[in-house]
């Protein structure tokens, strides 16, 4: 089994954002998924994915995205993407 650190690129007020990549890489690795992606959706991403399980779970919700000060590049909130997983 691979491990790997996911590098959480801003911490603002103790909320880690992540980049769409990282999102990926992130919920990959924590929920042990067999695919997942983003997509926009009405002004939102939509993350979907398939677990792993026997029953091959797929599902998708959807979460703001976050323009950071002094990037290009929208971020998505972790606590959002773990709250998102859990429905």
């Amino acid at each position: 089994m691979r491990f790997f650190c996911v590098k959480m690129v801003k911490k603002i007020n103790r909320i880690y954002f992540l980049n769409r990549k990282e999102t990926v890489d992130y919920l990959m690795g924590a929920y042990d998924l067999k695919w997942c992606l983003t997509t926009w959706q009405n002004g939102k991403v939509k993350v979907s994915y398939e677990t792993q399980t026997p029953e091959s779970l797929r599902a998708s919700f959807c979460v703001f995205a976050y323009k950071v000060k002094n990037t290009k590049i929208i971020h998505l909130s972790k606590k959002e993407l773990d709250e998102g997983m859990m429905i």
